[in-house]
């Protein structure tokens, strides 16, 4: 499988927009990527939960 890291700013796009080709990636890829991402993503997405 191929790995990729997603940092704070992919994460948001693909939600912003998740008929992006990201989002799609993202949301429709996990059988076929590894992703992998800092672990303070978490407190940053719910930090901005609300955005």
């Amino acid at each position: 499988m191929v790995k990729i890291i997603i940092d704070s700013n992919i994460a948001f796009s693909a939600m912003l927009n998740v008929n992006s080709r990201i989002g799609q990636i993202l949301i429709f890829g996990f059988k076929y990527y590894d992703f992998y991402s800092p672990e303070y993503i978490r407190f940053e997405l719910l930090e901005h939960r609300e955005k």
